[in-house]
């Protein structure tokens, strides 16, 4: 006897020990049989109505919507009202896919992309470039000025036969703009007042060699001839020069300005601080105004007062300049000295 059969004559005995009018019916166990009837076809849907499903948030991955009990209710109740006897086959109302959200369409701009960052304008790029290129040209323009100045003037070293000449480096009969800066540079470098550029004395004799020549520098007038070898147009130059209009001795060392005591002491001259009219008057650097390289001048009278009226080249605070006559009132004190033979 099968489970269901045993099943249900354990209920049918049940029924009938309850009930005194079934126990008096005989055979009660056929009269009360139920039959089996057979599963319906699952894959049957047709007259399964199609319920759009309600997932819940249990929903899983991959397994489709899980419907409430609220849902399957509903559907099997709609079932019965069309009059099928057929239960809910859940088999037709799962998917294989997850719940998909609504696409999002971005319509296109037929435009082709041009990065995440917009374009420079050109001017402003093409102002850029200028820029950078007249700026590396600056610097490099610069650059070759100081080295030229440099090389001429920081070599000098301030005595007598110690650089090679420099004399005819900057000469040029091309048109160079680089090398004219180069020689206005120069120009300007020399020209400080007391400066003395450096040369050496030739082998064969024991004059020093002739002052170099710079292009751009004008030296005024030519004084002494040969016997004068200081820088064509310098303090120095008019010192020695007037010195030798005065006393028909020429000055026979070399040097900027503020060496001129110190050169001359060491040839056997007389230096000291006490004025005479005809005397070298030697001012060191920063001196009553003197330049860096100081400043010389010969003293053309004395004043009541001890200050000493001079002559001299190079001191523009008297209207003068380079290879330019002026004159100007110095006064004896620290940082100056006279030189006489």
């Amino acid at each position: 006897m099968s489970f269901l059969k045993r099943r249900s004559k354990r209920n049918l005995e049940s029924k009938v020990a309850s009930n005194p009018v079934i126990q008096e019916a005989p055979n009660q166990e056929e009269a009360y049989e139920v039959e089996q009837l057979p599963f319906p076809d699952i894959t049957t849907t047709d007259r399964i109505p199609q319920l759009a499903p309600t997932p819940t948030a249990t929903s899983q991955p991959n397994t489709g919507p899980i419907y409430t009990t609220g849902t399957l209710k509903a559907i099997l109740d709609t079932t019965k009202t069309s009059g099928t006897t057929q239960p809910f086959a859940t088999s037709a109302y799962r998917s294989n896919t997850t719940a998909l959200r609504m696409p999002v369409v971005i319509k296109g701009s037929d435009k082709q992309s041009t990065g995440m960052l917009p374009p420079q304008p050109k001017g402003r790029r093409l102002m850029l470039h200028v820029t950078v290129t007249a700026l590396l040209l600056f610097i490099m323009a610069g650059s070759l000025m100081a080295v030229a100045a440099v090389g001429d003037v920081g070599a000098h070293t301030g005595t007598a036969n110690s650089s090679p000449s420099t004399n005819g480096m900057f000469n040029s009969n091309g048109d160079n703009s680089a090398l004219l800066a180069q020689q206005a540079a120069t120009a300007t470098a020399v020209t400080q007042d007391g400066y003395e550029p450096p040369r050496q004395t030739p082998k064969t004799s024991s004059a020093p060699a002739p002052a170099p020549t710079y292009p751009g520098v004008n030296p005024g007038p030519a004084l002494g001839g040969s016997g004068n070898h200081f820088f064509q147009g310098q303090c120095t130059y008019w010192a020695a020069y007037r010195f030798h209009q005065l006393t028909n001795v020429w000055v026979p060392w070399l040097g900027d300005a503020w060496q001129w005591s110190g050169q001359a002491a060491a040839s056997g001259w007389h230096v000291s601080g006490s004025p005479s009219v005809g005397a070298i008057i030697v001012l060191q650097p920063g001196v009553q105004g003197a330049g860096g390289y100081g400043h010389v001048a010969i003293v053309e009278r004395i004043n009541s007062d001890g200050s000493v009226y001079a002559s001299n080249y190079n001191w523009y605070a008297g209207g003068g300049g380079f290879g330019i006559l002026s004159y100007w009132t110095f006064s004896p004190g620290s940082g100056v000295s006279f030189v006489t033979l």
